[in-house]
């Protein structure tokens, strides 16, 4: 099993922050070996050798047991590993030796509402879009919004996205998934305008192209629709995404015939 789809799972930037972090150890030697094998562990984790990642990972946690940053790790290891119940044991960890640990909380949001346990979800994504600390606060409200969304609440799903979009403009995901919540409601044209600044703050985001595209084909602007999906195939190197947006050109160019 792999981390929940649709939910952001930043591993690139949690193991940065987990680096970042450092540890605090019960003596200097076990504190240094625990550290460089907490390093090493995060990498293999990068790497997806989730076996090599926990097995360095658990010698780091035997080595100093009261780091919160081994204990994120591990989660993440587990998240990894599919093993949602022992990733929800080690974030719980992290978070009770660090109350204010928002990846921690983040993460755990997203074991949370994996196992559809909304509400606690949406709190541990509360507390972390709410720490000042936080560096990445857009990824605690746009997986807020995915809970919303899957909830059946599409008003408080809006305003999640919204606000991950004002704590990063470049933040992509939240525009998709905004225009996505705004189509369904059939708001077409606020979802047209949503994808649009999205394409004009991210211009090679083959994406965002791709659902202006679809959006335009919702408004009846066939011409526009197909300037998106040519833009499309500049920028994405993606193989099932250029299929998808040959398959509209083919069938876009020959109705202009």
């Amino acid at each position: 099993m792999r981390p929940l789809k649709g939910f952001a799972f930043p591993m690139a930037c949690l193991i940065a922050a987990i680096l970042a972090a450092g540890c605090a150890g019960p003596s200097a030697d076990r504190k240094k070996e625990a550290d460089a094998r907490m390093r090493m562990g995060v990498t293999y984790l990068d790497q997806r050798n989730v076996p090599m990642a926990m097995k360095e990972l658990t010698k780091a946690s035997e080595l100093d047991p009261g780091n919160a940053e081994i204990d994120m790790a591990l989660g993440i290891a587990y998240q990894a590993r599919g093993d949602m119940s022992k990733a929800e044991e080690y974030l719980r960890r992290a978070i009770d030796k660090r109350p204010d640990y928002a990846d921690a909380r983040n993460n755990l949001g997203i074991v949370l509402a994996g196992r559809k346990a909304w509400n606690e979800a949406i709190r541990e994504f509360e507390a972390a879009a709410a720490n000042v600390m936080y560096t990445t606060p857009e990824r605690a409200y746009f997986n807020l919004g995915e809970v919303y969304r899957a909830k059946g609440d599409p008003e408080k799903a809006d305003r999640a996205y919204r606000r991950a979009m004002r704590a990063n403009e470049q933040y992509a995901p939240a525009y998709i998934s905004l225009s996505t919540v705004l189509g369904g409601q059939g708001n077409w044209n606020e979802a047209a305008s949503v994808l649009t600044r999205c394409v004009e703050v991210l211009p090679d985001y083959a994406a965002c192209w791709m659902e202006l595209g679809r959006a335009d084909l919702r408004l009846s602007r066939p011409a526009e629709a197909l300037k998106a999906f040519d833009k499309v195939l500049a920028v994405s190197s993606d193989p099932e995404l250029r299929k998808q947006a040959a398959g509209y050109v083919t069938v876009l160019g020959s109705e202009k015939r």
